[in-house]
């Protein structure tokens, strides 16, 4: 089954912890992400971790390499305001959840959005919906 996850919760995965373990097992399943988590995860590593950029580098094409990575596209854009519309969420949010469901997950993976919640993405011809998980609840 395959699983989006969130930049939020990849930023753990750089962390000495518990968290950190609990992204690792979540990175050797059938994951896809987009060049929005990408990009965001590189710029939380430079400035709120003051990590080099070699480091953010390394860390990246580690990801490029492990998931599966959903490209930015205008279908993207058209299906996050369609989500915006019917689920009040920010562009942001509404452009992980469509990268999430235009790649067929059944899972989307993050903290920032309500636990449980099963999302219909409008306009998607697949009957399948995407369950929001966080992965770091009990």
């Amino acid at each position: 089954m395959k699983a989006f996850i969130d930049t939020n919760v990849l930023i753990y995965w750089v962390d000495d912890s518990a968290r950190a373990d609990v992204v690792e097992q979540l990175l050797v399943q059938e994951c896809v992400i987009s060049v929005q988590v990408l990009n965001e995860f590189a710029n939380v590593l430079r400035k709120k971790r003051a990590m080099a950029l070699p480091d953010v580098e390394t860390l990246c094409t580690t990801l490029i390499d492990t998931c599966e990575v959903l490209d930015l596209s205008v279908r993207t854009h058209q299906t996050a305001l369609r989500l915006m519309a019917r689920y009040n969420f920010s562009v942001y949010d509404a452009n992980i959840v469509a990268a999430a469901a235009l790649s067929d997950c059944a899972l989307l993976y993050t903290e920032d959005m309500q636990e449980g919640l099963n999302l219909k993405v409008p306009g998607l011809a697949s009957a399948s919906s995407l369950v929001i998980r966080n992965p770091f609840r009990v």
